[in-house]
């Protein structure tokens, strides 16, 4: 019997959240209409101790629904198609790289990061008509004074010296590439983890949090009509706060492995792609 039931749980947890938005416009809706009934008022300054403890339950209840739903969001990304094709292929990729390849890696590594710094600096070059190797003859080592200084030159010209020289380099090694979803730099291929995003998101998500926290709670009402419509107005309004932040958890987390996992992967394999092609392409390493 109990085997029989968990299908049914999981068609009804589906239905309400493939149905979050009418739920939600229903429930505001109803709210508003609630409200309508009562007088609003903000707690003043002389009784801002009493809204501490509320506004401790509104933080932790919020960031709770939003821890929860987000790992459930991270659950069903893991078993999406598009999440399992990402890491097959990777798998895949990172199986045709052989031992005799895994020493010529690095080497793989130095041309993609010089590849990379050159074509990143002419998209500022390239647009003033200064070719790489005049940059790399006469500027390169230059710095912002310097180049304002010269005198054969125009300022748009000036200007886009000084950002080619502004790029650095970015970091990238074997590891990065290989070790599934792990690692990075700013400028790469493989911009921000996975990992690093959901910490970013979280982080993010607590500081809004608080600042709605402490806004419902300074929220309470005034009787009109029933005390239990109060009631129920003041818990419904500062409630829709937990709720939303829930379904904010589901879909973040979801995003987390369905965008940036998979983007990530993507990445990766990519890399591992033209590492393969560069080490057969040459056989022998190759010194400039």
């Amino acid at each position: 019997m109990e085997l029989e039931q968990i299908p049914e749980r999981r068609k009804a947890s589906q239905y309400i959240l493939g149905n979050a938005r009418t739920l939600m416009i229903a429930f505001i809706l109803f709210t508003v209409v609630v409200v309508m009934t009562t007088d609003i008022r903000l707690v003043t300054i002389s009784s801002i101790t009493d809204l501490g403890l509320e506004f401790f339950l509104i933080l932790f209840g919020s960031y709770g629904m939003y821890i929860v739903c987000a790992d459930g969001g991270i659950a069903k990304g893991y078993g999406t198609d598009i999440y399992k094709a990402a890491v097959e292929r990777f798998n895949d990729l990172k199986g045709k790289i052989e031992e005799s390849m895994l020493s010529r890696m690095n080497e793989f590594c130095t041309h993609y990061v010089d590849e990379e710094l050159k074509k990143t600096r002419m998209q500022y070059l390239s647009l003033v008509c200064i070719t790489y190797d005049v940059y790399l003859e006469k500027y390169v080592n230059l710095g912002k004074k310097e180049v304002k200084a010269l005198t054969d030159l125009t300022t748009s010209q000036k200007n886009a010296i000084i950002k080619a020289n502004g790029v650095k380099r970015i970091k990238i090694s074997p590891e990065k590439i290989m070790t599934l979803g792990k690692t990075i730099h700013t400028r790469s291929v493989l911009a921000v983890t996975p990992y690093a995003m959901k910490n970013i998101a979280f982080g993010t998500k607590i500081v809004k949090m608080s600042a709605i926290s402490v806004c419902m709670s300074l929220i309470a009402f005034d009787i009109i009509l029933e005390p239990s419509w109060t009631v129920f107005a003041e818990v419904c309004i500062k409630l829709a706060a937990v709720v939303i932040n829930g379904f904010d958890g589901h879909r973040e987390g979801f995003a987390n492995i369905t965008v940036h996992t998979v983007n990530y992967v993507n990445h990766q394999a990519s890399l591992m792609q033209q590492a393969i092609q560069y080490i057969e392409g040459l056989p022998t390493t190759t010194k400039e």
